[in-house]
């Protein structure tokens, strides 16, 4: 699989319903939130981050490596809005901390996805010192 790259003059809409059934087969607790959230793609992801979280805070291995095998499938087709949601509502602000070791948490994420995830740190990374910067200069 290749890292995706944004391009604005697409659209995710089939991959987005592929997201949603396949999400919906795959996580069944997640049903309410949903139909809650009204197609909120954003909120969505948010919710399927923090169920991927606590398989890291609870240590279950074998169902977090099928999540993000999962996720990583569709990480990799996505092109626009979806690509959009998965960095900044799901791998922007992920917390593998309480429950893996980075090492594992690399092993276990695949290397599309985990590319996607150290980008997302570096961009807040450089985000924080240009914010650090201009505080200072005033």
């Amino acid at each position: 699989m290749n890292n995706p790259e944004f391009d604005e003059s697409t659209s995710d809409k089939a991959l987005i319903d592929e997201f949603y059934r396949d999400l919906l087969i795959r996580y069944p607790e997640l049903k309410e939130d949903v139909e809650y959230n009204e197609g909120l793609l954003h909120i969505d992801m948010r919710d399927f981050q923090s169920l991927a979280e606590n398989l890291c805070k609870d240590r279950k291995l074998d169902e977090l490596r099928e999540c993000f095998m999962w996720l990583n499938s569709i990480f990799c087709r996505s092109k626009n809005e979806l690509l959009n949601a998965i960095n900044v509502s799901f791998l922007e602000y992920f917390e593998f901390q309480k429950g893996l070791s980075e090492k594992e948490f690399k092993e276990i994420m695949p290397k599309e996805l985990y590319h996607g995830y150290t980008e997302m740190m570096e961009y807040m990374d450089e985000m924080a010192k240009a914010s650090n910067e201009r505080v200072i200069e005033t």
